[in-house]
This record gives C-alpha cells, sequence and structure tokens, in this order.
C-alpha cells in the first residue's frame, strides 16, 4: 500500500468515525461515541502496521524539524498562559477574589501541570534517544 493510498482510507476513517460520533452525541449515547472512537484507532493502527510506509530522509528530515518547532514554541506558549492565568488569582484582584472566575486558576493549575510533563516527557526522551544513538559521554 503506497502513501496516497494510505491518506484515502484515513480520511475515510476520519469521516466514518466523525458520522459515528455525530450520531452518538445527538442520541445521547456517549458509549458509543467512545466504542466509534477506539475502533477507528485500532483499525487504523492494523492498516498502518500491515502497511509499510516507506520515508526517504528528506521527509524525516522535515519531520524532526516540525517536531523540534512544535515543541519550542508550543512549551513556553502554555507555560506562560499557565502563568497568566495564576496571577490574578493569587494578587487578589476583585474580580478574581469575588469567585466569578474561578475556572481561570483551575484552567491555569491545568495548563501548568501540562507544561512540566510536556518538559518532562522532552527530556526522558532525549534521554533515551541519545543514549540509543551513541550520544553517552563515556568519553571523558
Amino acid at each position: 500500500m503506497d502513501r496516497k493510498k494510505y491518506n484515502q482510507l484515513r480520511i475515510v476513517v476520519a469521516l466514518f468515525v466523525f458520522a459515528i460520533v455525530a450520531l452518538a452525541v445527538t442520541n445521547n449515547s456517549y458509549l458509543l461515541s467512545a466504542v466509534g472512537v477506539i475502533t477507528g484507532m485500532v483499525f487504523m493502527i492494523l492498516v498502518r502496521s500491515k502497511a509499510k510506509i516507506k520515508v526517504d530522509e528528506r521527509e524525516a528530515t522535515v519531520q524532526e524539524k516540525a517536531t523540534r518547532m512544535t515543541y519550542a514554541i508550543f512549551a513556553p506558549t502554555i507555560g506562560i498562559g499557565a502563568f497568566l492565568l495564576l496571577i490574578p488569582s493569587y494578587s487578589g484582584i476583585s474580580v478574581f477574589a469575588k469567585g466569578e472566575f474561578v475556572y481561570l486558576e483551575s484552567l491555569g493549575m491545568i495548563f501548568a501541570y501540562l507544561t512540566l510533563f510536556l518538559i518532562s516527557i522532552y527530556a526522558i526522551s532525549y534521554y533515551f534517544l541519545n543514549r540509543k544513538y551513541g550520544g553517552s559521554n563515556d568519553e571523558e
């Protein structure tokens, strides 16, 4: 299976899952929507394992650079967002002190935890990949 056929199949499965979820939500059947999403994911995992899609060096390099850029943009953005959402709740600004926007503090905490989670995943994966590809510092 080539990349074009795989992408077409992905679109068809995504449309099918979207239709199942839309039907399930309109009928208030959230179990059906969860099962539809899980079924679509399992189907795509099985198809991808059989597809044997080849990736050339240029595409791998582009993916690496896109991943690096996404991390470099997303981590600071969500960290700054967490900081900005947490400042008003601790400074005693009257609007936030009355409890009208309590959800902003919760959202800030979620962003802060997500930022820490993202940074820790990056550090752990960097450590293991660095050791796997011979980047250890044993030359001393």
